[in-house]
């Protein structure tokens, strides 16, 4: 939908640029329009003199384990390592770590898959291990014949280089299955 908005827009900017609607003409009314036609783009969140989606400054970013995680102390960060989307490289691979790369509404999303008789219980933090936004619990002690998973999300407004990770809370970092258990996130407005 967004792509025939854009369209759209390039379309009437494009008519805008041709037409004579002014009493204004020549170079310098041409100039003008343009000029219009550059800050409703850079308004929109385009980078550089268009409204091209590919140079759009988008942040998102979703990875998932690298590996099964097991017998994981309390506090301790929990690294999605297999990056499949980065758009802004806000996420570090290596630390499991979201720095936002500017002041904004961000949305997080993680899930965790645990295995029969396993606990995997974690939770969101800013800035500091104490500061929790929101909690998930994976519990496959009770009830759970196979797998348990849970999934949370979040909405953190940010400034420019605020933190955010995922940690195992309550020393309950029993077993996470790499290939199911994710984070990503990216920023609303």
């Amino acid at each position: 939908m967004e792509s025939i908005r854009y369209q759209f827009l390039k379309l009437f900017f494009v008519s805008l640029l041709l037409s004579g609607a002014n009493a204004e003409s020549g170079t310098k009314a041409f100039l003008k329009k343009f000029n219009t036609y550059n800050e409703v783009c850079r308004g929109m969140g385009f980078k550089g003199n268009n409204c091209n989606g590919r140079e759009r400054d988008i942040i998102s970013f979703h990875a998932r384990m690298a590996s099964n995680l097991q017998n994981l102390g309390s506090n301790a960060v929990v690294v999605f390592g297999k990056v499949t989307e980065n758009s802004g490289s806000a996420y570090n691979s290596k630390t499991g770590i979201f720095t936002a790369p500017q002041d904004g509404i961000y949305s997080f999303t993680w899930t965790i898959l645990t295995h029969r008789g396993k606990t995997f219980n974690t939770n969101i933090v800013l800035n500091d291990k104490s500061n929790t936004i929101g909690y998930n619990y994976a519990d496959g002690k009770t009830g759970s014949n196979t797998y348990s998973s849970g999934s949370a999300t979040t909405i953190i407004k940010m400034k420019k280089n605020d933190k955010v990770w995922i940690k195992t809370y309550a020393g309950q970092g029993e077993y996470a299955d790499g290939y199911w258990s994710s984070f990503s996130g990216f920023k609303l407005s």
